[in-house]
C-alpha cells in the first residue's frame, strides 16, 4: 500500500457522497488490506487510516458505519496483539454503545460493535497475566460497554453481551476488580422472554460468582436470582442452572460456606423430569464430590472402610450417591430451613419443586437428617393434604424414604405425639407412610397396638365429613393388621384380656381395636360423597381380619356399643353419637348374639333423642330390617320373640297419634319400620305380630301424613288370611284409600284390598264366612265404581285385586259383575277374568 493509496483513501473516506466513502472502504477492506505482507506495514497502514476509518463509526449512513466496522475488523485480524491498537479503538466503541443514552441506534450495528469487542477480547487474551495484561488497560471502558449493552433492548445483543462477560473471565485475570458491577446488568437478563438469553444470562452469573472475592452477599444474590429458573418451562435453561450449581462447588472462592445456598442448584436438576439433564447434572454432581473427597480424604477415607449399605435401603427404586456427595449434603443442613420455607410458599410450582429438592437430601443425608425430622414433620405433614397432587405424591414419597432409612425410635415417638396433638390428613398420611415403609419389623410390631389405639381415638375415627381421611385411616388399619398378623395369630401372639376389658384401646386385643376402628370408619361413610369406596374398603379391613365379617359382629360389637358415648343428650340428626349408631345399625343388621345389646342401646338413644335424632334411628332400623332374613336363621318361635319384643319397646310407642309436625315425622319413619319388619321377616313371624297391632294400623291407614298413609298399607301388603274380626277392623280403613289425595295411596289400597283373605276358623267357619261375604260385596262394589277411574294404575291395580279375590270369592263377584252395564269400559276385562282360570301371581 503506497503513501499515494493511503491518501486516495483518506480523501475518499472523507468525501461528502455516501458512495465514494463506501467505495473507498469496500477497496480498503478488499484490496489494500490483503496486499499487506508484514506486522510492520500493518502497523503502518493502521496508524495511517485508523483516524478516518473511526471517524467512519459515526457515519448518518448505517451502510458506512458497517462498511468500517468490517474494515477495521479485517485490519484488526493482521495486527500484532499490541495494546496500543485496543486504547485507540476500545474508546471508540465505549462512545458508540457505552453511553448512558443510546448513541446507535441500529440495532444490528450495536451487535456489530459488541462482536468487535469479542474479537478485541479474544486477540488480547492473557489470563494469566503472563503478557502484562494487555485487556486492564480498556478495562474500564469494556466493563462501561458491558453494563450498558446487557440491558440493550436488542436480545441478540444482550446475549452477545453475555458471551463477551464468559470470555472477558478467561481473557484477564482482572475481572475480580469490577465483577460486582455486572451481577445486576446480567441478572436482569433472567427474565428474558427468550430461553437462549436466559442461559446465557445463567452461564455469565455463575462466571460472575467466581470472581467476586470478598463480597458474600453478592454471591447470594446470584445463586437467589438463578434459583427461581430452576422451574423454567424449558430443561435447557434448567440444566445451565444445574452446571452453573456445579461450576461453583467446584472453583468458587469460600465454597464450603456456600454449600448451603448452591446445593438446591444441583440437587433439584437430580430429580429434572427430563433425562438429559438429570444425567448431565449427575455427572457435574460426581465430579463435585470427587473434588470433596480429595480435599478431606483423611476423614472420608477412614468413613468409607467402615459403612455398609442401610438394612432395608432402596435398592430397586434409587442409586446411592456417592460417599463424597452425602458427606456435602450431610454438612450442609442448613439448606432444610430455606427448603421447609418454600414448601409453604402459595405458588404449586414452588412448592412442588422445593419437596422434590427435600426428598434428594433425604436421599443423600441418610439417617442424618433425622435430626431435622422434628422441623421437617408439621410441613411435611402439611405438603402430604396439599391441594395439589404432585405435592402429595412427592411428600409422600419422602416420607416412606425416611422411614425406608431412618432407625424407627428416631420418628415414632414424634409421630405418635404429633398425630395426638393434631390429628390431621395430613398427620396421619405421614405416619401411615413412615410406618409402612419402615424396615425395622421387629420395632414395628412391638408398636402395632400403640398405633391402632391411637386410631380408636374418638377425635380420630369420628372424623366423618372427608372421605378421605376415613380412606386413610382404612389403609392404615389395613397395614396394622398385616403386621399384626391374621386372626389366629392375634389371638395366640397377643395379651388375652377379660370380658370387662378396659376402656383404654391399648389393651384391647389388636383385632377388636382395628374392628372397632374399621367399623366406625363404614358407619360414618354413610354421610359422605365417595361412600361406596369407603365402605368397599372398610370391608376389606374386617375380611382381613375375619373372612366371616358376621362372625366379627358378633364376637365385637357389644363392646362397640357399650361405648357409644353421650346418647342421654337430647342428639339431632348430625350428633356424631346418632351417626354412629345409625351407621352401625344399618351397616350390621340385627343378630342374636348382640340384639338385646343393640335393642337397649336404640332404646336409650330414641327416649332422649331430638325429634330429627328419632327420624334418624328409626331411618337406619328401616334399612336394617330388611336384611332381617340374612343374619338370622334361628326357629320361628324365637324370632316371634325377638321381633315382637323389639316392635312392643322401640315401635309401638311411636305409632301412637300426638300433636305435632315432628311427631307426625317420627311417626311416618315408625312405621316405614313397621313396613321394613313386614319385607324383611319371613312371612310366619310377620302375621303372629301383625294381629297385635291391627288396631293401630287401622288408624294409621286415615292418618294426615300421606308417607304415614302409604308405609301403613305397605305394611300390610304382606298380610296373610286373618279371622274376620281382624278383617273387619282393616277392609273399610283400606277401602276408604281409594278416594286418597295421592296417587300412591290410592294404588297400595287397591293393592292391598286384593289381599283381604279370611282364615278358617273351624266351627264358627260358615258364620264367619256369611259375615265376611256381606263385607265384601260392600268392598267390591266400591272396587266396581272405581274401575270407571281416569288413573290407569289405579284401574290395572283394582283389577288385580278383583283377580285374587275372585278365587275364593266366584259366585259372589259374578252375581256383581252382573249388575254392570253392557257398554261399561271394564266389562270387556271382568269377562276376561271370568273366562280364564285366575290363579294369583
Amino acid at each position: 500500500m503506497t503513501v499515494e493509496d493511503v491518501e486516495s483513501f483518506c480523501v475518499a473516506v472523507q468525501n461528502s457522497e455516501r458512495m465514494v466513502r463506501q467505495r473507498a472502504l469496500k477497496n480498503f477492506e478488499q484490496t489494500f488490506i490483503p496486499g499487506l505482507a508484514s506486522d510492520e506495514e500493518c502497523s503502518r497502514a493502521f496508524d495511517e487510516t485508523y483516524l478516518h476509518v473511526l471517524r467512519c463509526y459515526g457515519d448518518r449512513f448505517e451502510s458506512v458505519r458497517t462498511l468500517a466496522v468490517t474494515a477495521m475488523d479485517t485490519l484488526l485480524a493482521k495486527l500484532p496483539a499490541n495494546d496500543y491498537y485496543l486504547g485507540c479503538v476500545v474508546p471508540v466503541l465505549a462512545r458508540r454503545i457505552g453511553q448512558a443514552e443510546i448513541v446507535e441506534e441500529s440495532e444490528e450495528m450495536r451487535l456489530q460493535l459488541l462482536e468487535q469487542l469479542e474479537m478485541l477480547v479474544a486477540k488480547f487474551c492473557d489470563p494469566d497475566g503472563a503478557r502484562g495484561d494487555p485487556l486492564l488497560k480498556v478495562f474500564d471502558s469494556v466493563v462501561d460497554i458491558l453494563i450498558k449493552t446487557l440491558r440493550d433492548p436488542y436480545p441478540a445483543a444482550q446475549k452477545k453481551s453475555c458471551e463477551i462477560v464468559v470470555a472477558l473471565a478467561d481473557a484477564t485475570p482482572s475481572l475480580h476488580f469490577r465483577a460486582e458491577a455486572l451481577v445486576a446488568p446480567a441478572a436482569s437478563i433472567l427474565t428474558h422472554r427468550h430461553s437462549a438469553n436466559r442461559i446465557a444470562a445463567i452461564e455469565a452469573l455463575g462466571i460472575l460468582s467466581l470472581h467476586i472475592l470478598s463480597n458474600g452477599d453478592r454471591v447470594s444474590e446470584i445463586i437467589m436470582a438463578v434459583s427461581p429458573l430452576l422451574m423454567d418451562g424449558v430443561p435447557f435453561v434448567r440444566r445451565a442452572c444445574g452446571r452453573v450449581g456445579c461450576l461453583m462447588l467446584q472453583k468458587l472462592r469460600d465454597r464450603y460456606s456456600f454449600f448451603h445456598r448452591i446445593l438446591p442448584l444441583v440437587l433439584n436438576c437430580l430429580s429434572d423430569d427430563t433425562a438429559e439433564v438429570r444425567e448431565d447434572i449427575a455427572k457435574g454432581w460426581q465430579e463435585a464430590g470427587e473434588l470433596y473427597y480429595s480435599e478431606n480424604e483423611t476423614e472420608l477415607a477412614k468413613v468409607a472402610l467402615i459403612e455398609k449399605l442401610p438394612p432395608g435401603y432402596p435398592v430397586e427404586r434409587y442409586v446411592r450417591p456417592a460417599l463424597a456427595c452425602r458427606a456435602i449434603v450431610q454438612r450442609s443442613l442448613r439448606v432444610v430451613n430455606l427448603v421447609l420455607h418454600e414448601m409453604e410458599e402459595w405458588k404449586e410450582n414452588i412448592r412442588l419443586h422445593a419437596t422434590k429438592l427435600l426428598k434428594q437430601i433425604v436421599l443423600h443425608a441418610e439417617s442424618a437428617f433425622s435430626t431435622q425430622f422434628l422441623e421437617v414433620n408439621p410441613v411435611l405433614a402439611k405438603a402430604c393434604m396439599d391441594t395439589e397432587k404432585d405435592v402429595v405424591a412427592e411428600a409422600l414419597s419422602v416420607c416412606e424414604l425416611m422411614g425406608n432409612l431412618f432407625e424407627y425410635p428416631t420418628w415414632s415417638q414424634h409421630v405418635l405425639a404429633m398425630f395426638r396433638k393434631y390429628p390431621t390428613i395430613g398427620q396421619l398420611r405421614c405416619m401411615r407412610t413412615l410406618y409402612a415403609s419402615c424396615v425395622q419389623d421387629e420395632a414395628k410390631a412391638n408398636d402395632v397396638r400403640r398405633f391402632a389405639a391411637l386410631l380408636l381415638d374418638p377425635d380420630v375415627c369420628h372424623n366423618y365429613k372427608d372421605a378421605a381421611y376415613q380412606r386413610e385411616l382404612l389403609e392404615f388399619c389395613t397395614i396394622l393388621a398385616t403386621v399384626g398378623g391374621k386372626r389366629e395369630q392375634l389371638s395366640t401372639a397377643l395379651e388375652e384380656i377379660t370380658v370387662s376389658e378396659p376402656e383404654d384401646g391399648e389393651h384391647q386385643t389388636l383385632e377388636r381395636t382395628l374392628y372397632t376402628v374399621a367399623l366406625k370408619v363404614v358407619a360414618f361413610c354413610h354421610g359422605v360423597e365417595d361412600r361406596d369406596s369407603v365402605r368397599e374398603l372398610g370391608l376389606c379391613v374386617l375380611r382381613r381380619l375375619d373372612d366371616n365379617v358376621d362372625r366379627l359382629h358378633e364376637h365385637h360389637l357389644t363392646s362397640v356399643l357399650s361405648k357409644i358415648a353421650h346418647l342421654e343428650s337430647e342428639n339431632s340428626d348430625t350428633n356424631t353419637s346418632i351417626l354412629l349408631l345409625c351407621g352401625i345399625v344399618s351397616e350390621c343388621g340385627f343378630q342374636e348374639s348382640y340384639f338385646s345389646t343393640l335393642q337397649e342401646t336404640l332404646d336409650k338413644a330414641l327416649k332422649h333423642a331430638a325429634p330429627e335424632g328419632k327420624v334418624k334411628i328409626f331411618s337406619a332400623i328401616s334399612v336394617a330390617m330388611l336384611s332381617w332374613r340374612v343374619h338370622n336363621k334361628q326357629p320361628t318361635e324365637m324370632q316371634n320373640s325377638m321381633v315382637k319384643t323389639f316392635a312392643d319397646a322401640l315401635i309401638a310407642p311411636y305409632l301412637i297419634w300426638s300433636a305435632g309436625r315432628s311427631a307426625e315425622s317420627i311417626r311416618a319413619m315408625a312405621t316405614a319400620c313397621f313396613a321394613s319388619i313386614a319385607q324383611g321377616v319371613d312371612s310366619d313371624v310377620y302375621m303372629s305380630l301383625l294381629p297385635n297391632y291391627l288396631n293401630v294400623l287401622a288408624g294409621l291407614i286415615d292418618d294426615n301424613n300421606i308417607a304415614t298413609r302409604a308405609y301403613t298399607l305397605r305394611a300390610l301388603l304382606h298380610m296373610q288370611a286373618l279371622y274376620f274380626e281382624s278383617l273387619k277392623q282393616i277392609a273399610f280403613p283400606i277401602l276408604s284409600r281409594l278416594d286418597d289425595p295421592s296417587g300412591e295411596v290410592r294404588e297400595l289400597a287397591a293393592i292391598c284390598l286384593g289381599r283381604l283373605q279370611l282364615a278358617a276358623t273351624g266351627d264358627q267357619q260358615q258364620p264367619s264366612h256369611e259375615r265376611w261375604q256381606d263385607i265384601l260385596r260392600q268392598v267390591l262394589s266400591v272396587m266396581f265404581l272405581h274401575l270407571e277411574h281416569p288413573e290407569i294404575k289405579l284401574r290395572t291395580a283394582i283389577l288385580d285385586s278383583i283377580k285374587r279375590l275372585f278365587v275364593d270369592n266366584r259366585e259372589l263377584i259374578k252375581r256383581l259383575a252382573e249388575d254392570v252395564p253392557k257398554d261399561c269400559s271394564y266389562k270387556n276385562d271382568l269377562e276376561t277374568i271370568f273366562a280364564g282360570d285366575a290363579t294369583v301371581n
